[in-house]
Parts: C-alpha cells; sequence; structure tokens
C-alpha cells in the first residue's frame, strides 16, 4: 500500500513503520553497516551535488551514479545500505533499476525520487519494491530524515553484512573466454557461425583491432552468429547466451558478479586477452573455457595459463587453419593448451569442454549432498 502526505511523499508500507513529520514510511527486515554507506543516482548535477554533500557532512559514505549501468556495476563492487535513485535516468528508468539491483542488495533501502508524480508511477515502483517513492522537489532537511529514519532502525550486528546475504556465487555458471589476432575475424565468423543458440554460457572475446572498428566486426558477426553478439559496454552484465565483444582499442574484466568493466587500453597491441582472460579466472575458476586463436606475439598466454591452472579447459587453433600461428603455438610451448583443434573443429571442442565441466559440477554436488548418497 501506498500512502501520500503532506509533503508529497508516497510511501511503500509494510512491516515496520517510521513517522517523519505527517509522513509514515515503512521497511521490512533489516541491513547494517557500521560505516554506512550511500549510493545516489541521479543525472542531474542541482540534484546529485548537494544532496551528496550533505549526507557527507552528516558522516556517510557516499557514491555517486548518473546512469543505471553505472549504478549497477558500484552495486557488484560495494555493499550500500541505502540508495537515492532518480525515477527516470538516461540509460533506463529507475524502476527497471530497482529489478537489477535487487539480485546485487536485496536488502538495501532504495528511495526514488521523481518529478513525474502518477499512480502508475508509484504502482510501478512499489512491484520494483522500493521503500520510497517521493516528489521532487523536496527539502534536503526532509529527505535527510528520511534517510536518517530508515538508517536509524536498521540493526548493526556486524562491521560488515555477510557476504552470502548479498553477494552472487564465485561462479554461476560456466565461461567462455575466446582470444584472436591477426586473422581473428574470419575464425571468430566460422566459431560463431558454428556456435548453437542454447549455449549454455556467456562468451566473451578480445580481438586485436583499432577504436571503431570492433563496431563493424560485431555487426558483422551479428549477422551470422545464432547467439545474441553485441559490443561490450561498462556495466553490462554477463548473461547465458550473449557474446560480449571487447571495444577496439579499449580493455575489458569482468568484476564480481559478472559486471563488464571497459578501460582505455594504454598497451599495444589492445585489446588485452590477457587482462580479459585472467579476470574470468579469478572468478569463474574452474568453470572457465579458455580459446586462443590465430595471431601474432604472445598476447593470452598468460591468461590461458591462468584458466589452467584454475582448473578450467583451454584450447588452441591448429597450426595448419591459423594465419600467424604465434600466440597459440606460444601457449602450446608454455604448457597452457589442453587442446589443439582446426578451427572448424573449435566449435565442437567448445561444446565438449562445456559438457565436461557441468558432468564435473554434478559430480560435485553429488559428493557434498548426504543425503544423495
Amino acid at each position: 500500500m501506498i500512502r501520500q502526505d503532506d509533503y508529497g511523499l508516497a510511501i511503500r508500507l509494510s512491516r515496520t513503520s517510521i513517522s517523519v513529520g505527517h509522513a509514515v514510511i515503512s521497511r521490512s527486515g533489516d541491513l547494517g553497516l557500521k560505516a554506512k554507506r550511500i549510493l545516489i543516482i541521479d543525472d542531474d548535477h542541482s540534484v546529485l551535488e548537494p544532496i551528496g554533500e550533505i549526507l557527507k557532512l552528516e558522516g556517510y559514505i557516499v557514491d555517486k551514479a548518473e546512469t543505471g549501468k553505472e549504478a549497477i556495476e558500484k552495486s557488484y563492487l560495494n555493499d550500500y545500505n541505502l540508495a537515492i535513485i532518480d525515477y527516470r535516468l538516461p540509460d533506463m528508468e529507475g524502476t527497471r533499476l530497482l529489478t537489477g539491483m535487487r539480485e546485487t542488495t536485496p536488502r538495501m533501502v532504495k528511495i526514488i525520487l521523481t518529478g513525474f508524480p502518477s499512480a502508475a508511477n508509484r504502482a510501478e515502483a512499489e512491484r520494483g519494491h522500493a521503500d520510497a517513492f517521493i516528489l521532487k522537489p523536496i527539502k534536503i532537511v526532509d529527505l535527510l530524515k528520511i534517510v536518517k529514519e530508515f538508517l536509524a532502525k536498521q540493526e548493526l550486528p556486524t562491521d560488515k553484512v555477510e557476504p552470502e546475504v548479498i553477494k552472487r556465487p564465485r561462479s554461476e555458471f560456466t565461461v567462455v573466454a575466446i582470444g584472436a589476432s591477426a586473422g581473428g575475424p574470419k575464425a571468430l565468423g566460422r566459431v560463431f557461425s558454428n556456435l548453437p543458440g542454447n549455449l549454455q554460457a556467456p562468451v566473451v572475446v578480445s580481438q586485436h583491432m583499432p577504436k571503431g572498428f570492433s563496431k563493424i566486426l560485431a555487426r558483422q558477426l551479428a549477422v551470422i552468429a545464432k547467439l545474441d553478439l553485441k559490443e561490450a559496454e561498462s556495466g553490462d552484465v554477463l548473461r547465458v547466451g550473449q557474446v560480449l565483444l571487447t571495444p577496439g582499442g579499449f580493455n575489458m574484466e569482468i568484476r564480481k558478479g559478472g559486471v563488464v568493466r571497459i578501460e582505455k587500453a594504454e598497451q599495444i597491441p589492445a585489446p588485452s586477452i590477457d587482462m580479459m582472460m585472467n579476470s574470468v579466472a579469478e572468478l569463474y575458476g574452474s568453470k572457465t573455457v579458455g580459446v586462443l586463436l590465430t595471431g601474432m606475439l604472445t598476447d593470452g598466454v598468460q591468461g590461458m595459463k591462468a584458466i589452467k591452472n584454475q582448473g578450467g579447459i583451454t584450447i588452441v587453433q591448429d597450426e595448419e587453419s591459423s594465419v600467424v600461428f604465434g600466440m597459440p603455438k606460444a601457449a602450446l610451448e608454455a604448457g597452457a593448451a589442453d587442446i589443439v583443434a582446426n578451427i572448424d573443429d573449435v566449435p565442437s571442442q567448445i561444446l565438449t569442454a562445456l559438457e565436461k565441466i557441468n558432468r564435473r559440477k554434478a559430480r560435485s554436488t553429488l559428493i557434498n549432498c548426504p543425503e544423495c548418497q
């Protein structure tokens, strides 16, 4: 239920009530960090900056985001007690953001600010589990009261919320990481034209190329691929059945929760295959399939070693089908390759590797299940 008060505050009501002036604010559950951290999400600096500064003066740790993707990324990297979210953001509506953030911080207080009051908007916010729906303009002192009341009702048993409450498992699915250089676009075309559309894994790709050219490659590959394929952006989240291609001239890392981080490359060649594979190996460990295709020099060798050392499976393209047998050969010589395959066999080898990892996961589950014995 939502109640409208004299301040223009529309509040979702549930079990625990908090009084602020004529407003009644509700919050079910509790969350506690002794160092309380707040995330403000608004692209309007006239709102973002004053609220942030006031909250800092009150002793809160304050982070800011101007887009939904930036907010989701920060919510994976930090544990927030409370978020203040603008209803309309440049890349998504705040209510859509609520759904995305609920996966990473399910017990965080979420306050929606809006200059677009309507019963439909309030109902949508309620469906997204917003804890408060506040109409602009609002006096900062009133907003501060609301924030303090919500946080005062949160129990603070430990310095940090237990990780299992708000964090995803280390590796909820298997990830395929592919690196390529000279001759790579054609090789990638052979791979993605033969991988099935129901592939039960996300795929990340780093192909050496200058800035701008990767957009063209992504469009070309998307035409022939049975999987959803796009150029990666910061804030993207890995999902099964999707291929993310690193932008040319940039590096891609996968952070906690499968969140993509894109940064301008300082090294040549770029994107860095090693950087991408190392980040995937660190997060997904033995549930990683590494694939190194045709190319010059040695980029990708360290990443393949990291995947292999974590218990993942590594595949390199053979000399016969490689335009340049540089990176695959270097991986072989470094002991970082489990399988050597012709480019036309790489898709089937990826599927076989995924099946092997899934069987391994199933055996592990059985071993750790006394009731199953």
